[in-house]
């Protein structure tokens, strides 16, 4: 990473989504893939969910829908394995994307 840092394995990630009636947060215990000097990014896969906070039940982010995520991977800026939480579109969960941004590794 930047500045000459290492990669480690077994970090967690936070992605939060916003809806027009809930916040929901969920943290992920990942694996790095590979590092992307390039675009300072990092391509990890979603190994387990480790927690979900909402402030309400919300159906278009469902704890079913968060678990679904576990085995896919992900490009995220490298700040996000220090803990940042990434602020995502309600449309990376529900395919309104061009691009997905979870996807599978080929």
């Amino acid at each position: 990473m930047a500045g000459g840092d290492s990669i480690e394995q077994g970090n967690t990630i936070r992605f939060a989504w916003s809806t027009a009636s809930s916040r929901i947060q969920a943290t992920y215990r990942i694996q790095v893939l590979r590092y992307e000097a390039g675009g300072d990014r990092c391509v990890c896969r979603l190994v387990e969910l480790i927690s979900v906070d909402r402030n309400q039940p919300d159906e278009a982010v469902s704890d079913e829908i968060l678990r679904s995520l576990v085995g896919k991977c992900v490009r995220v800026p490298s700040e996000a394995l220090n803990g940042t939480t990434l602020l995502l579109k309600v449309a990376t969960l529900t395919g309104g994307l061009a691009r997905p941004y979870f996807f599978d590794e080929a």
